[in-house]
């Protein structure tokens, strides 16, 4: 199914803002003040953030987009985790400092900050995988660090869409003279539920056994991506129970971009869109389930309708 380009390095693709028009020419993205990591294997800087199939709303398919109104996402999730945590002195904020100077802010302010470790925020942490050989990465750690060290942390993940097929079209489209054009690329729905749901399980089970993690596995998405995986686990018009923050604990949050209030020159604002908290175990249970199943049958219905 074809698809159009919603936003392009960080905007608007039908605005022609002065700011529009400079983060396009400079190909740099507002969301992580650097230039957009977008790239071809042929160099081709694509600055694609997010996509449209005609009759859906658009889908980020850029994670970095979802790092706008200044990492809005990392000071929800602390907020949501630590927020009420007024034994660490909790009193004007949580500051947000690169994790690896976290501990020397915290002696040099006498009081808690949220260590970040993460791209461009003090550098991934690796997790082991299964086996010893290799390694995962979570996306982020947010980690409380008072003068005296490490207090609690939660790890977050966030994924957009990936795609298949290419949108070329649609980026020669903008490039020359802003026009919007049709691409034959599409969602890559299903390697959502390939790829991202066991490594969710995998890190959520890892965490489990983390007792400082008292807050569990963050996983951020597009509200779009979360609706897919819900469907995916439990098949329509059911929902994961809800559970308290715990170390098992994996809480799915949604952003998108407020589509509606688009103001030229500025790049959309995030929303959220989504908050669900359940817990590893369901989440796994029902990725192997045999609760959502398709009808009995289906495979001899494929084979006859192909034989006719």
């Amino acid at each position: 199914m074809a698809v159009t380009i919603t936003d392009w390095f960080g905007y608007s693709a039908a605005d022609t803002s002065v700011e529009a028009t400079s983060a396009a020419s400079n190909q740099r993205c507002p969301f992580i003040d650097d230039s957009c990591e977008k790239v071809f294997q042929d160099g081709l800087v694509a600055g694609v953030c997010a996509l449209k199939q005609t009759t859906r709303a658009p889908v980020v398919c850029c994670p970095n987009r979802l790092y706008g109104d200044d990492w809005k996402i990392l000071r929800d999730i602390a907020a949501i985790a630590f927020g009420d945590k007024w034994e660490f002195g909790f009193t004007d904020g949580w500051v947000l400092t690169p994790g690896r100077t976290a501990l020397s802010e915290a002696i040099r302010r006498g009081s808690p900050v949220i260590g970040v470790f993460g791209k461009k925020w003090g550098g991934e942490l690796r997790l082991p995988q299964r086996g010893g050989s290799g390694s995962y990465f979570v996306d982020w750690i947010l980690a409380v660090v008072t003068p005296t060290g490490l207090a609690e942390f939660v790890a977050v993940e966030v994924q957009t869409i990936d795609t298949t097929g290419n949108y070329r079209a649609s980026i020669d489209g903008l490039q020359n003279g802003r026009e919007i054009k049709k691409s034959d690329a599409a969602f890559n729905w299903e390697n959502v539920n390939k790829r991202i749901l066991p490594q969710v399980i995998y890190k959520g089970n890892l965490l489990q056994r983390e007792k400082l993690c008292k807050g569990g596995l963050f996983f951020v998405t597009p509200k779009p991506v979360f609706e897919r995986i819900a469907k995916r686990l439990l098949g329509e018009g059911n929902e994961l129970p809800e559970y308290p923050l715990a170390p098992g604990a994996v809480t799915f949050l949604s952003y998108d971009p407020d589509w509606e209030n688009v103001i030229p020159g500025q790049p959309a604002s995030l929303l959220q869109t989504g908050r669900l908290t359940t817990s590893v175990v369901q989440v796994a249970q029902a990725f192997v389930g045999v609760t959502n199943l398709p009808p009995m049958g289906a495979y001899e219905d494929a084979i006859n309708a192909a034989l006719s």
